[in-house]
């Protein structure tokens, strides 16, 4: 089992959307895939999926130590598994985050995906302790880089393997250039999210874009992703790397 954590340095990045989309598109690919809200302050995944009565919640499963989590489940018509948050501001009272790590044990899939917290407080910190690995989204604008940095090097110092980096959002050529943004924090960006209409008519329909409109160019990018995650090979590269042997082939 592999505990991603998709984090931000601030909130407004658009983390959750990608933490959605990128375990729509590993459970596509055939990964059994649980998507757990660590936000939780203002959870929003099962907002996301239109579920509307909670009868367990990840806040539940933090507040006393003998839950399993797996009374937390939601099993979503995409197929999508999920652990969602309690809305309330009452549920905060109770909740341990130090009870997560050992939560999270409890299940059963291969990859976990932690949507955090926006920021760097006490709840990204406790998710933070709980993954393996760590997925940083930032917007192609010099703010949100510089708190994608923050969360680099607290997972660094933590002794987190790092992924890469998401950017997410991106509109248009005034935007900070990849090469300017791996070179501030210092790792690979994996995958660029343009900003696309379809994320919002997904949401709309209490599902992933990935799942409702997966030729969508930003669907395309979250495929992107779930192959570089699972270290297969992007079909479109497949097929740059079939041009150049013919191309090599041709010039033998």
């Amino acid at each position: 089992m592999r505990k991603i954590l998709v984090a931000s340095g601030k909130g407004g990045a658009g983390k959750t959307t990608v933490s959605i989309n990128l375990s729509s598109a590993l459970n596509k690919l055939g990964h059994d895939v649980t998507l757990v809200d660590c936000n939780f302050t203002t959870p929003n995944i099962g907002l996301y999926f239109g579920i509307t009565k909670i009868e367990k919640s990840i806040h539940d499963i933090l507040s006393a130590k003998s839950s399993n989590i797996s009374d937390a489940v939601y099993l979503h018509k995409s197929g999508a598994k999920i652990v969602p948050g309690n809305i309330s501001l009452g549920s905060l009272n109770k909740i341990n985050p130090q009870y997560l790590n050992k939560k999270l044990k409890r299940l059963s899939s291969d990859f976990v995906i932690l949507d955090s917290s926006a920021g760097l407080g006490r709840e990204a910190m406790s998710s933070l302790a709980a993954c393996d690995e760590v997925l940083v989204v930032v917007n192609p604008e010099l703010p949100s880089v510089v708190d994608g940095l923050k969360v680099v090097e607290l997972a660094r110092k933590s002794n987190k393997e790092i992924i890469g980096a998401v950017i997410n959002r991106q509109k248009g050529k005034l935007e900070m250039k990849t090469s300017k943004i791996e070179s501030i924090l210092e790792v690979p960006v994996i995958t660029i999210i343009p900003e696309d209409e379809h994320v919002k008519k997904a949401l709309v329909r209490s599902n992933s874009v990935y799942d409702l409109y997966p030729n969508s160019k930003s669907s395309i990018a979250y495929r992107k992703l779930a192959h570089y995650v699972t270290g297969d090979v992007f079909y479109e590269e497949k097929k740059n790397i079939l041009k150049d042997f013919v191309d090599l082939f041709r010039l033998g």
